[in-house]
């Protein structure tokens, strides 16, 4: 083969390469508002790169891993089908989010973030959460997490990202749960009690429905204030009724 050929033809094969890479390693995964994007049932390694969703990601059985931060943002749609997501950082979900029968996977990756915060209201079909490093996750206040068939929990800190305001994870009742060496301050469960048979690692954490005679972290009604005013006027009330009555006597 001429020398010309040969360079040419070593230059068609370093190209489909790197075309190759670039397609299974992506930097960042952006789908603006209004477009649609699917993985084809096929795997995308982000290699530490985020994904933002404003408009539909449709992972059709496929599988997301390496991502540091996931967005759904106000009017994007997250569609799992049976795939799978993995990531190490921040889940931010103001969106749709169609778990189907996929699973949402936090993993240790410490090169690529540190700890991992959680937002929004998501349904999920499968969630895990695990860590060799006692990995912070902080749930954003007032925020529910709903896990329809499996949650796995273990070696972590969970924590609300408001102290003495709750963030709640709710465990169907149909569901699985293998929870196991939690510390967990201002977070409550509802749908199932959490790890009723365990113990809470952090000693005095402010939980409600978890572990084994938890406190009750239930928030206090707005209507308290009214509530006990009304309480006051009826004391003062039966007060004034007494001291009548004790003149009327004497």
């Amino acid at each position: 083969m001429p020398s010309g050929i040969r360079r040419t033809h070593a230059c068609l094969c370093a190209a489909l390469l790197a075309t190759a890479g670039a397609a299974h390693a992506q930097s960042s995964l952006d789908v603006p508002a209004g477009a649609s994007q699917t993985l084809a049932g096929g795997s995308m390694d982000m290699a530490c790169g985020d994904v933002s969703v404003e408009g539909t990601l449709d992972l059709v059985g496929g599988t997301l891993t390496g991502v540091r931060h996931l967005s759904v943002a106000a009017g994007g749609q997250l569609i799992l089908g049976a795939g799978s997501i993995t990531l190490a950082g921040n889940w931010a979900n103001a969106g749709t989010l169609s778990a189907d029968t996929g699973s949402v996977n936090f993993v240790d990756d410490a090169a690529c973030a540190t700890q991992s915060t959680v937002s929004g209201n998501s349904t999920f079909h499968a969630l895990t959460i695990t860590s060799a490093n006692n990995k912070l996750y902080q749930f954003a206040a007032g925020s529910t997490q709903t896990v329809q068939h499996a949650l796995t929990l273990s070696g972590v800190q969970i924590q609300s990202t408001t102290a003495n305001s709750p963030a709640t994870i709710h465990l169907l009742k149909g569901g699985t749960q293998n929870l196991a060496a939690l510390s967990v301050q201002d977070m409550a469960a509802t749908g199932q009690w959490l790890a009723p048979d365990q113990t809470n690692l952090l000693v005095g954490g402010r939980v409600s429905r978890w572990f084994a005679g938890s406190a009750d972290l239930r928030p206090v009604p707005a209507s308290s204030t009214l509530s006990l005013l009304g309480m006051a006027l009826a004391i003062a009330a039966l007060a004034a009724r007494r001291r009548r009555q004790a003149r009327s006597h004497g």
